[in-house]
């Protein structure tokens, strides 16, 4: 490559990373709901279906989600492309008529500028998986910290929700760039 291409395509990238911090730095207020998905159908046969629906009990939760009091305030929720995650948050999206879009779980950060870019100031739902919700968490400036034996882990340590933990809600809150949190657990 030569030199001229090589300076035009190291400024190109650096204007394209300042432009995100500008962004990222811009939006100072936001409020983001996260959830792993509600409890799905367990399937015992072989090979297990990759893309079960909610249980029965899922789906009960789905609608009594939609019956809880932040979730009329909601503008827009983002979903997996799994049943599983849909389902969770159909019944709110209908009530509250919010759309729903889907987000990669692997590319958090992708996620993270949506919502800068064209969600800041908004609430907004995010529901993912046992093995994605503290990362959101983290990625939003929530704090999720996890300890054994009373020292703190590293923060590269991977974290998992529970097989079991259906209806924990992680709140994050930007506001004026100071983030607060909360979790909110809904009843089984």
């Amino acid at each position: 490559m030569n030199p001229l291409k090589t300076v035009l395509l190291v400024s190109s990238l650096l204007s394209s990373f300042s432009l995100f911090a500008e962004e990222t730095a811009a939006c100072q207020n936001y409020e983001v709901f996260v959830m792993r998905h509600l409890p799905k159908e367990v399937s015992h046969e072989l090979p297990p279906n990759k893309d079960p629906e909610l249980s029965i009990l899922g789906k009960k939760m789905a609608i009594q989600l939609a019956e809880l009091s932040f979730m009329n305030q909601i503008d827009a929720a983002f979903s997996t492309d799994y049943l599983r995650t849909r389902q969770s948050i159909n019944p709110s999206a209908q009530k509250y008529d919010f759309d729903v879009y889907s987000y990669d779980p692997r590319n958090n950060q992708l996620l993270v500028e949506r919502v800068y870019k064209e969600f800041c100031g908004k609430s907004i739902m995010i529901i993912g998986h046992s093995n994605t919700v503290p990362s959101l968490v983290t990625s939003f400036g929530g704090s999720f910290e996890v300890s054994f034996a009373g020292e703190n882990l590293n923060h590269d340590t991977e974290i998992f929700l529970a097989e079991n933990d259906y209806g924990t809600i992680f709140h994050v809150k930007k506001e004026q760039g100071k983030v607060q949190q909360k979790l909110i657990k809904m009843i089984q």
